[in-house]
């Protein structure tokens, strides 16, 4: 490694929900590091997912979709987003939803005037958008907005227009050594991308608020013993009543979410997984701060 001439840094995402964050993250990245549904506020954590090269290391950061918190749990993914953005960022991509209200994004905007980095629009969900004068009219907005290095029309879905952004973020990146040893994917163990994958199937399967009232716990993760390689997770529901749907008649729903998620799992690990699945009831979870911190989550009384 010449480390004159290596690049290396952090590029932080943020977006409203749904605006496909995760989706890109996983195209910058090359892999499926970060739960993709069609539900909004599903990443709940910053996720990591490194991409290196002979010259360079970028850290692509997905932060949870910026929101307005109306509880704990909440108030824990905006923290999330104030540290990358303000403490870790060399760059932020600005991921902006070409068919959504732009004007939703106020809040955001103004936390992105007050950082310090470089800033990338990444307008994405161009496929999805016939008449080029809408985007040129959002782009023009945006601008108007805040101080924007480089513009990208994307589709994070279909990869239209990501490679350039990938080249334009480690062209970006400053003179530095690597933060991760070389082929580091993610600073995550295993068992975290465990209990996000079984989310990630929860919110795929079931409605409403159900998805949303879950935390996934991990409470024993083996590995290196072949067909015994073993999973056992708890399901953190808020309330008695969810705890019968997630179960479904007979055991049919959590059966097919077993299912599902081992599947992913194992495609993700590369080795089989027997993944023993339990619904827990935790009263108010997302709202007590004793549980937040129990479940790993950093609480930050507001000002």
């Amino acid at each position: 490694m010449d480390e004159k001439n290596f690049k290396s840094g952090f590029a932080v995402l943020a977006g409203l929900p749904n605006a496909g964050k995760s989706t890109l993250l996983n195209n910058l990245a090359g892999g499926l590091l970060s739960p993709v549904t069609n539900k909004p506020q599903t990443t709940r954590q910053n996720i990591l997912a490194i991409a290196d090269g002979d010259d360079y290391q970028v850290v692509f950061v997905d932060t949870p979709g910026f929101l307005k918190a109306q509880y704990k749990l909440q108030q824990t993914m905006v923290g999330c987003i104030d540290r990358a953005v303000r403490e870790d960022a060399d760059l932020v991509i600005f991921l902006v939803d070409a068919t959504a209200d732009y004007a939703l994004n106020a809040p955001l905007v103004e936390k992105l005037k007050t950082v310090f980095c470089p800033i990338f629009l990444a307008i994405n969900k161009i496929d999805l958008v016939q008449d080029v004068a809408v985007l040129d009219a959002l782009e023009a907005r945006i601008k108007a907005d805040l101080k924007i290095e480089k513009t990208f029309r994307i589709s994070a879905a279909n990869g239209t227009g990501t490679d350039e952004l990938k080249q334009a973020v480690i062209a970006s990146m400053p003179n530095s050594p690597a933060y991760f040893p070389p082929g580091q994917w993610t600073d995550r163990w295993e068992r975290f991308y465990a209990a996000e994958f079984i989310r990630e199937q929860i919110f795929k399967l079931y409605q409403k608020e159900v998805p949303y009232s879950t935390f996934v716990e991990i409470e024993k993760f083996t590995e290196d013993l072949g067909p015994k390689n073993y999973i056992r997770a708890n399901i953190h529901v808020e309330r008695e009543s969810q705890k019968p749907i997630l179960i479904g008649k007979g055991g049919s729903a959590i059966a097919e979410l077993r299912k599902r998620a081992q599947k992913r799992i194992e495609e993700f690990l590369g080795r089989k997984y027997r993944l023993e699945l339990n619904v827990v009831v935790s009263p108010n979870w997302r709202n007590d701060t004793k549980s937040l911190e129990e479940f790993g989550y950093i609480v930050r009384d507001e000002k």
